[in-house]
């Protein structure tokens, strides 16, 4: 492995904010295309500087970020990973004073608000760890920095730099990459699930439940899909367990890509659209608040969502005999396992319906729902209700059931879609890695 000697900060900052996107909380794109989730400055003239990436807050508005990392040399030998030690590039590594007074800078000229800080792990995990939560202690302290901080927690550190994090932190995150146990195994041998992630994770909710002044708010993780082959299903159980035993705020999915030089480079790279449905799913089960058992109908025998219908269309289907429902009077619960309600048109809905009955499909679209989706499922005066076999046979063209098809592994088509560079994956040692349109870059943006 080559490490550059002495690298000025802009070459590190070139180098380290771009590795950065990698360690990505991404958002659901279009489709099966990568290129459907832009990068939130995707021309370089129109990036304020390397790192700034504009997130998407809770309420709607957005914030500029310093997406970094404090080093891309890792020991660790994650066969997905184009930071791990499989991969022969050169390396970069801030020093503790730089990234900070860096990161001061941007924060003073307003280009950034905020700070994700990442890294790879450089020995141990508590000893890059503990680097992090120096860099942030200056930011905090010295800097007098008072907003954002989205601090990384490397895999294996100890409980007094967890705790440390926690305090300095404005949302923590350990990386768990896979949701099984057997999953890691495959994907690492360096690395231990429950010891090296799931303990952290329990050692961050007990200390957010302390709820102290000034301490971390949420933690959340991400997920690298379809790397250990593992099924939807094994997600959601995990997905489950994180929300709502630990009460994470969020649960991010990513696109497994294939990168060069490591094991994993001829395995196939899992569609946009299977992390689509993930995020549905997941929004089913955090927002609308179906249970287990209503979910389960939209997984098929092997575990594994739809490729043609959305999951909540498909445990609507699973259920016929309860639709169509009466508009004016079904209950908020009710009208959120409709297709094509979400939770501001089911709202909409309770509050028209206090002044007057509805019924029209013109009252219904303005306040947000889409027939094209709902008409199955709805009835109000006027309107004609479909029997719920024909619902399922005629509107929805039912397909003849057919026995799961078994996943069996066979040798990984490669891809074909060929880089800027020439080459047909994606490669982070290539002098272009990183750069819009290249394989290993889309598809990584975040929400």
């Amino acid at each position: 492995m080559l490490i550059q000697s002495d690298p000025d900060r802009y070459q590190k900052l070139e180098k380290l904010a771009g590795m950065a996107t990698d360690d990505v909380l991404s958002r659901p794109g279009k489709g099966n295309d990568y290129a459907a989730v832009r990068a939130p400055y995707s021309r370089a003239e129109k990036n304020p500087a390397p790192g700034v990436y504009k997130a998407s807050m809770p309420n709607g508005k957005t914030i500029n970020l310093f997406r970094v990392m404090f080093t891309d040399f890792c020991k660790m030998d994650c066969h997905f990973c184009p930071n791990s030690h499989w991969v022969p590039r050169k390396r970069f590594s801030f020093k503790v004073d730089e990234l900070a007074r860096t990161f001061h800078e941007m924060e003073k000229r307003h280009t950034v608000a905020g700070l994700f800080l990442s890294s790879g792990v450089a020995g141990s995990g508590s000893k890059t760890t503990e680097k992090l939560i120096k860099v942030v202690d200056l930011v905090r302290n010295k800097y007098d920095f008072k907003g954002y901080i989205h601090l990384k927690v490397m895999p294996g550190t100890e409980y007094e730099y967890v705790e440390q994090a926690y305090r300095l932190g404005t949302r923590l995150s350990v990386n768990l990459e896979t949701p099984t146990v057997e999953g890691m195994r495959r994907l690492s041998k360096m690395k231990d699930l429950e010891r090296d992630m799931l303990s952290q994770m329990h050692w961050m909710d007990g200390l957010l439940r302390q709820n102290n002044p000034g301490g971390a708010v949420g933690q959340v993780t991400q997920l690298v899909v379809g790397a250990a082959d593992e099924s939807d299903w094994d997600v959601y159980q995990r997905m489950v367990q994180l929300y709502g035993q630990w009460n994470f705020k969020r649960v991010y999915y990513n696109p497994f890509i294939p990168i060069r030089y490591t094991p994993l480079e001829d395995h196939e790279p899992t569609p946009i659209w299977r992390t689509n449905r993930l995020y549905q799913v997941d929004w089913l089960k955090r927002i609308y608040r179906y249970e287990d058992d209503e979910i389960r109908h939209a997984y098929d025998p092997a575990g594994f969502l739809s490729l043609e219908d959305d999951p909540k269309t498909v445990i609507a289907l699973s259920n016929v005999d309860r639709f169509p429902l009466d508009i004016n009077e079904a209950g908020k619960p009710d009208l959120l396992r409709v297709p094509g309600i979400g939770p501001t048109s089911a709202e909409r809905i309770l509050q028209q319906r206090e002044s007057h009955k509805i019924d029209t499909w013109r009252d219904l679209q303005a306040m947000g729902v889409v027939k094209r989706r709902a008409s199955p499922f709805v009835s109000f005066p006027g309107s004609a209700a479909t029997p719920a076999k024909q619902l399922k046979l005629e509107l929805f063209k039912e397909r003849p059931s057919e026995p799961a098809p078994v996943k069996v592994s066979t040798p990984r088509p490669e891809a074909t879609t060929a880089a800027p560079c020439g080459q047909v994956r994606s490669c982070s040692g290539c002098a272009l890695y990183g750069a819009p349109g290249h394989p290993g870059y889309r598809g990584l943006m975040a929400a």
